[in-house]
């Protein structure tokens, strides 16, 4: 029951249809009168007899208790919605969610994904509830979350594009700079409802995944330091170097490092650096965390040329384990074998800490070099942030076979 009570029929009829539009399949929706909420003896008179009126038409059950002889009406029973709808001249909540969605549903060109969404967001407006945190008829948010993720979804699937700041792919896509960063989170969950084959990216978080579409709050440079050139001329002599995305495609060896190493986390990778790869021969790439489209070409193309032992060095949680594995499978795809550098379950079982999950789960890592780790984390429910390491070189704990392989020469085809 309701813990509302009622004296007057039209909050009473507001009360049973409110219910009935949240939960259609409900079969007991009662609503109790309020004994005390009436001045005096004629106003219940005259609201026993509306309610028996309805009774007779069929739109309510009367619930009534006391003697034979003297029984009162406690409740009523909804038996007919239609009949309380046409009472009161209300438009029941579904239809008017449909009509709401009606004239961007219409839209040429959308997907079956796209159209599903809508329908789904159409039924949960019409229970008077939001979905994917679109609030209750806000069509126009719900126009901007779909051609948004359709937009995101037309980056991640076609040619790799230059990294894009949030606003103005907001504004180049729905007219509006300020959309994507209102409703990231929709978008982000909009884009996996509507292509649910793409599981890995399901695993993202909104931030994660828009990065991986080379979507950023501000165009970020891709950080680097190696014995590199950059069109031709040698970088200056610095510990790294910020390359902004649009000329990264111009970013070449310069010779043949010994190691590639990428790494998670910015303190790390600025250590890692100064107290290591400064006297080595080392190409050492900022991921950024999950690293943008842009990065995540360099990193493949720099270690598909120069074909040295590949690391990479985050943390050992859940976003970490899915950072590497991403990684891992793209650079797969040039050939090239990732392996984990201070990520392994033997380290997290001797250094590591309880730590709350994130409920995402790391996908399908059979095959991968941190499966062991995957399990023992998971498992286990320990992590461990890379910052906490002392950084050493990935060579100090390679195998005998890791030897550098020389970069591939054209000119000595015959």
């Amino acid at each position: 029951m309701s813990r509302r009570r009622f004296s007057t029929i039209l909050s009473l009829i507001d009360d049973l249809l409110d219910r009935h539009e949240s939960k259609p399949g409900a079969r007991s929706l009662i609503a109790p009168i309020d004994d005390d909420g009436f001045a005096n003896m004629d106003l219940r008179d005259g609201f026993d007899e509306e309610l028996a009126a309805l009774e007779r038409e069929g739109a309510l059950e009367l619930i009534r208790t006391g003697p034979k002889t003297d029984r009162r009406i406690t409740g009523a029973r909804l038996k007919d919605p239609d009949l309380l709808y046409r009472r009161t001249g209300r438009r029941p909540s579904g239809v008017i969610a449909t009509q709401a969605v009606a004239e961007f549903r219409s839209r040429p060109g959308l997907p079956a994904g796209a159209l599903g969404l809508i329908d789904d967001v159409a039924e949960a407006w019409g229970r008077g509830v939001s979905h994917i945190g679109i609030a209750t008829g806000d069509v126009r948010a719900l126009a901007d979350v779909v051609s948004l993720a359709l937009a995101v979804r037309e980056r991640l699937s076609g040619a790799l594009q230059g990294e894009q700041d949030f606003r103005t792919f907001s504004r180049l896509s729905v007219g509006d700079s300020k959309a994507l960063e209102r409703n990231i989170r929709q978008i982000a969950a909009a884009t996996t409802r509507m292509f649910p084959a793409d599981e890995e990216q399901a695993r993202l978080d909104p931030d994660d995944l828009l990065a991986s579409a080379g979507l950023c709050r501000l165009p970020q440079p891709i950080l680097i330091h190696g014995d590199l050139l950059l069109n031709g001329q040698p970088f200056p002599d610095m510990p790294y170097v910020g390359v902004p995305t649009d000329c990264v495609a111009g970013v070449g060896l310069r010779s043949n490092p010994d190691y590639i190493l990428t790494v998670e986390n910015f303190t790390s990778f600025v250590r890692h650096i100064r107290e290591v790869a400064v006297l080595e021969r080392a190409l050492i790439i900022y991921s950024g965390g999950f690293p943008s489209l842009p990065t995540l070409a360099t990193i493949a193309r720099l270690s598909a040329e120069a074909r040295a032992p590949t690391f990479h060095w985050g943390d050992m949680d859940g976003g970490g384990i899915r950072i590497f594995r991403h990684l891992e499978r793209r650079l797969c795809a040039v050939g090239v074998t990732l392996h984990p550098h201070m990520m392994d379950a033997d380290l997290l079982q001797r250094v590591g800490r309880p730590g709350q999950s994130d409920g995402r789960s790391v996908g399908d890592i059979e095959g991968s070099a941190v499966a062991a780790l995957a399990a023992f984390q998971a498992s286990s429910g320990l992590v461990h942030e890379q910052e906490e390491f002392e950084p050493r070189s990935p060579l100090a704990d390679a195998p005998p076979s890791f030897e550098r392989v020389p970069i591939f020469d054209a000119s000595n085809i015959r």
